[in-house]
């Protein structure tokens, strides 16, 4: 068995028990409608083989630009079936899934050294070789990637004919699949070439019906799913305006009202929820529902639902120089309540007066990703307090050292006691593993998911004023600001599931020029891999709050939001002449007006929600 069958077999593992596909789990009886269920998967993933080997037969016969348009159509036809079952495919071999339809570049296996690379594969790769201007020239490497991409499917058939389901499991797949579709889908996420997206979305909302088909019945519930899917379905077919596609009406008006009616169908079928933990909850509709997302869900096991008293004792470490070597320093000190959690400034001084490497991002909703500071070097908040802590020019702090501090405190002692109830014997004891429980709850307790956005994507459009609106659309379509800065979140942590986060490489430059740039001498995530696609590559930051954070960037390169618009514009780094061979931005300008960018800014202000954090 080769290394990267082993890290295969290691990955499809951990993300099955992730999703909570674990004996157990496979061992329930199935009942009657999801044994149909299957068999229809079973037939999608047939058909999609088929889809495939038609692909490959067009392929063969491409000898010229002229053969394009046939070899496209194709290509058309085989992704639009893998839609139909995505739903299925990412719930039950989410790692396959990635092989078959993941992004176009290499995937670094950290572990394993800095030279081990998964070569991407795919209906993305096959994309980018027939969105060309002469795609015969990839006659070879096109049949190629066919040839690997139907291993990957005949893998996910061995796994969907040994699998079982149960009817909470069928719809839970489809309540995420239509998540996934609003968020990702609709946005191009995997198809930013092909231009695809909604002809695609709408074959997944064809899957989700033919899935759910085996459970319909004479009911009102039934009857008004029935008619939201018919109705959304209608809407993805429509012709765009001349403004283009409306995508803030499509969630808001059709998008959020069928998965409520989905859940709604669901309940009435006394269907109950799979006993799972993730950070959209199990029990929301769409992950634009109020509540959707879970902060605890991305805290550590046995750290999830901190009392209120531990967060209030977290609020007062965040402002207690005593957690610093000097008694001076705290992490209030660069994150300013009154600023959104920022400094206002590019880059803050360090303790010896010298310059940090990086900007002072808010914290403010930080609790909702996976992975913490620019370069994604900790996982959880937890860790990120010990990091800040100890940084030598940030609070040169030792958290042993400051729990002795803090132990000659009395109140404290009350205030620890009573953060952190139930330990037997029961005690004051102040260490440093309370003290970053403490930090970290209170952080995680400063997630705003209310701003006038999230309202109007709920259904209340007149929230937004018009310009706004146009903006959320520009934001989601023309601009493609949510293919990487995914709603709802608008971070680069990957919904529905939010298992993972995505790093990109921008091109920042060292100082808001477009003449004689140079490229930042951060190198981000590469100083810990040492692997040649992190060369510049940083985690994608939320865009919440971003009227209130500037300067903006790693670091702090541009004054303003304008300013960032205007770099996107131009196509990140390679629009102002920086040579970076692995960039993830389009290099394509993106050519918004005057008008344009002024609205996109618009609704980039509407992100703003900072109720009850001063």
């Amino acid at each position: 068995m080769t290394t990267r069958q082993i890290i295969s077999a290691v990955a499809s593992i951990a993300a099955a028990l992730m999703l909570g596909c674990s004996p157990a789990r496979v061992s329930e009886p199935p009942d009657e409608a999801s044994r149909r269920v299957l068999a229809r998967w079973r037939a999608d993933l047939d058909s999609l083989d088929a889809a495939t080997v038609q692909l490959s037969d067009r392929v063969a016969t491409l000898r010229s630009v002229h053969d394009t348009a046939v070899v496209r159509e194709a290509f058309r036809e085989a992704r639009r079936r893998f839609k139909r079952i995505e739903g299925a495919l990412e719930y039950y071999a989410p790692t396959t899934t990635r092989a078959i339809n993941g992004p176009p570049v290499p995937e670094v296996e950290e572990t394993e050294g800095p030279e081990i690379l998964m070569p991407p594969s795919g209906f993305q790769v096959l994309e980018g070789l027939l969105y060309v201007d002469d795609p015969s020239r990839h006659r070879d490497s096109l049949q190629g990637e066919i040839g690997v991409l139907r291993e990957h499917l005949t893998r996910a058939r061995t796994m969907f004919d040994a699998q079982q389901t149960t009817d909470a499991h069928v719809w839970d797949a489809a309540r995420l699949e239509l998540s996934r579709i609003l968020t990702l889908g609709l946005a191009g996420f995997d198809a930013g070439v092909s231009g695809e997206a909604r002809p695609e979305s709408r074959a997944a909302l064809d899957g989700i019906m033919s899935a759910l088909e085996p459970y319909a019945g004479r009911d009102s519930t039934w009857d008004a799913f029935s008619r939201a899917m018919a109705a959304a379905a209608t809407a993805l077919a429509a012709r765009e305006t001349a403004t283009g596609f409306n995508y803030l009406r499509f969630i808001a008006q059709f998008g959020v009202p069928v998965a409520r009616a989905l859940v709604a169908a669901r309940d009435a079928r006394s269907i109950g929820l799979p006993a799972e933990r993730r950070a959209f909850r199990m029990s929301a509709a769409s992950v634009f529902e109020v509540n959707a997302i879970d902060p605890d869900g991305f805290a550590l096991l046995g750290l999830e639902h901190a009392p209120a008293e531990r967060v209030a004792l977290g609020r007062l470490l965040f402002s207690d120089g005593r957690l610093s070597a000097s008694g001076a320093r705290s992490c209030a000190t660069c994150h300013v309540p009154a600023l959104a959690f920022t400094d206002g400034k590019a880059r803050a001084r360090g303790l010896s007066g010298a310059l940090l490497p990086r900007n002072t991002p808010t914290v403010i909703n930080s609790g909702l990703q996976v992975g913490q500071f620019a370069d994604l070097r900790t996982t959880y908040l937890e860790d990120q307090v010990t990091e800040v802590v100890r940084n030598a020019q940030e609070m040169h702090g030792d958290l042993d050292e400051a729990a002795r501090v803090l132990a000659r405190d009395s109140s404290m002692r009350t205030r620890f006691a009573a953060a952190f109830p139930g330990a037997s014997p029961p005690d004051s004891m102040i260490t440093a593993l309370r003290i970053r429980y403490a930090v970290a709850a209170y952080v995680r307790s400063l997630s705003r998911l209310d701003a006038p956005a999230d309202r109007a994507l709920r259904g209340d459009t007149l929230a937004l004023s018009a310009d706004a609106r146009a903006g959320f659309n520009l934001f989601v379509g023309k601009a493609r600001c949510a293919s990487c800065h995914f709603l709802p979140l608008t971070n680069g942590t990957v919904p529905p599931m939010y298992q993972r986060s995505e790093m990109e490489v921008l091109g920042v430059p060292a100082r808001d020029v477009t003449r004689g740039a140079r490229i930042d001498a951060d190198q981000g995530r590469y100083a810990l891999s040492r692997s040649s696609p992190h060369r510049f590559a940083f985690r994608t930051p939320s865009l919440r709050n971003v009227a209130l954070t500037a300067p903006n960037m790693h670091n702090g390169a541009f004054a303003s939001l304008d300013a960032v618009i205007a770099f996107y514009d131009r196509g990140g780094g390679a629009g102002i002449r920086l040579t970076l061979a692995n960039q993830t931005l389009s290099s394509t300008p993106l050519h918004l007006s005057t008008r344009e960018r002024r609205q996109l800014r618009q609704f980039l202000e509407s992100l703003t929600d900072t109720i009850g954090l001063h």
